[in-house]
């Protein structure tokens, strides 16, 4: 299985190298009240990200090559595309939740900076404005669009999942038990029920603004009769 966390990383530096030019053009030769620091304001902003993105995306890549390397894992499963499909199908829906509660908080902060500009800033600070609030809808675009995506992404990913101590590789996703942003709070078996297979769930808290947390759950099916090595899983997760 290929680590495309590698690939996400430089993409993201790259990104910040672009918007850091960006902002430092804006901030010096466009006036500030055109536009000028709008501009760079944005570009300030998503330069930040980028590097930050960058970081989150170094530690996954780190983490994920530790698992595919590794000769002690606890459990190596293989799907088939109807049992991948409806797997992900279901993170769709969670991955659809986490965004909005992201844009919630992002949009949310760049609104308010809007409209404080726009009502104290006179004129210059009304396009500035302007400006961030059609930023703000970019973001909805995109909080939109992306969940979109990683489903295509999921439905094409390897229908493997890799269990290791120190995290999990799901659908050509990784998630490890323990980031800045992130880390996995419990693991728990849950039976067969109907025709839906025993899963495994890891239930993680993803930290998304100054004390706003969002939890999600990764559900990775049990294999019939393999239930005994998940049961192993949840315990040795308890007793780490």
């Amino acid at each position: 299985m290929q680590n495309t966390q590698w690939k996400w990383c430089y993409r993201s530096l790259l990104l910040a190298a672009i918007f850091t030019v960006v902002c430092i053009y804006a901030f010096i030769f466009i006036d500030g009240f055109s536009g000028g620091y709008a501009i760079a304001f944005v570009s300030f902003f998503l330069a930040v990200s980028g590097v930050a993105v960058a970081a989150l995306f170094f530690h996954r890549a780190r983490v994920m090559d530790s698992i595919l390397n590794s000769t002690r894992l606890l459990a190596h499963w293989t799907y088939s595309a109807d049992e991948a499909e409806q797997s992900a199908r279901r993170e769709y829906a969670d991955y659809q939740e986490r965004n909005r509660a992201m844009f919630l908080v992002i949009g949310g902060m760049l609104v308010l900076v809007a409209l404080v500009m726009m009502i104290f800033a006179g004129e210059g600070g009304f396009i500035t404005g302007v400006f961030l609030l059609a930023f703000t809808v970019f973001l909805f675009v995109v909080s939109k669009v992306a969940p979109v995506i990683v489903l295509k992404y999921a439905l094409a990913s390897p229908r493997d999942a890799y269990i290791a101590e120190n995290g999990i590789v799901y659908e050509g996703a990784v998630y490890p038990f323990q980031s800045l942003l992130m880390r996995m709070d419990a693991a728990t078996f849950q039976e067969r029920m109907g025709k839906k297979p025993a899963v495994l769930i890891f239930s993680f808290t993803q930290f998304v603004g100054l004390n706003i947390c969002s939890p999600f759950d990764i559900e990775i099916p049990v294999p019939q009769g393999e239930e005994q090595t998940a049961r192993k899983i949840v315990v040795q997760s308890r007793n780490p």
